[in-house]
């Protein structure tokens, strides 16, 4: 009998080490309402979210709705985490961070980040911008799965770049090295074959002679000029100033709760 019972307080000790902190708290990382995910993808998924957010004692969380209950995407993303409990015990500004995706009758997405706290800072407006243009084409290819563990990915990578005091920023964006050796072979090519076409031409006019006089040009009698004169009315300049933008940062809002949120769709 005392075997049996050490055996299951061994057990239950295992079983309460396997659950990960965010079901005590009760709270839900993944919340697949629109049915994106299979159930395996989805813990994995939920699990990857719980263990980020433990490791950088933030939340990070996702969320697909087909129902906004009359709200903006800006407003349900802010009133979700607000309102689930996202954020507290962590830090005292409950920072994190929500990705929404609004499916439409049409079966198109929205898609809106809102964060808060330590959240704003780390995800700029360029940032948020930088992790959508890689999700998008992941979600339009119905892949949601490896949308979200790359949500996960990018965000744990911004927020390192936080730490280190280079939050990912309009001044300080990665180099697009592949788009500019795209750019300089692009270039290459252009000018081999602009030489090739040129060449060619210029071949099939090699019997043409230069002349040294224009009216050598001249068919005799084709040309008679009565009469020519040439009035200088005035010159207009137009100057038009061009509006430069080198700000960065994360702009913020006011949830419905007084809270203060950045956020952007994309």
């Amino acid at each position: 009998m005392k075997k049996l019972l050490s055996i299951s307080l061994v057990l239950l000790l295992i079983a309460a080490l396997a659950v990960p902190a965010f079901a005590a708290e009760g709270k839900q990382y993944c919340v697949d309402n629109c049915g994106f995910l299979q159930e395996d993808a989805l813990n994995e998924v939920e699990n990857r979210l719980a263990t980020l957010s433990d490791k950088l004692n933030m939340d990070f969380v996702v969320v697909t709705t087909d129902n906004l209950e009359g709200k903006t995407k800006t407003a349900y993303a802010d009133d979700y985490y607000d309102y689930n409990g996202y954020g507290e015990g962590r830090q005292g500004d409950r920072s994190g961070v929500l990705l929404l995706v609004y499916k439409l009758s049409d079966g198109s997405t929205e898609r809106w980040i809102s964060t808060r706290g330590y959240g704003i800072t780390a995800f700029t407006d360029y940032g948020i911008q930088y992790v959508g243009k890689q999700l998008v084409p992941l979600m339009d290819n119905g892949q949601w799965k490896e949308a979200f563990l790359l949500y996960a990915d990018l965000s744990e990578d911004l927020v390192n770049r936080a730490n280190e005091g280079k939050p990912l920023d309009s001044n300080n964006a990665p180099k697009q090295h592949n788009v500019l050796m795209g750019v300089v072979i692009a270039l290459v090519v252009g000018l081999i074959v602009a030489f090739i076409v040129m060449s060619s031409i210029k071949k099939k006019y090699k019997p043409v002679t230069f002349k040294a006089n224009a009216t050598d040009y001249l068919v005799g009698g084709s040309l008679n000029v009565t009469g020519a004169y040439d009035n200088f009315r005035t010159t207009s300049v137009t100057r038009t100033a061009i509006q430069s933008n080198s700000g960065g940062g994360s702009s913020t809002h006011s949830s419905s709760s007084g809270a203060s949120h950045g956020g952007g769709g994309f």
